[in-house]
């Protein structure tokens, strides 16, 4: 069974998604899937971030 990531392991995670999206191991057909789940992420993001003075991302 997969273990759930812990706050921790998120920076990890990221930087290999971008590993991966940067040497083209994910293809161009899944990219729309890709941003229609990092939207919500990032929406949620900015929403703590502006509550708590965290940097800003676009």
């Amino acid at each position: 069974m997969p273990l759930v990531p812990t706050r921790r392991d998120w920076p990890r995670l990221l930087g290999e998604l971008v590993g991966q999206l940067d040497d083209g191991r994910i293809y161009d057909r899944d990219l729309p899937a890709l941003a229609r789940a990092l939207q919500p992420v990032l929406e949620s993001y900015r929403r703590r971030a502006y509550r708590t003075g965290a940097p800003h991302v676009r």
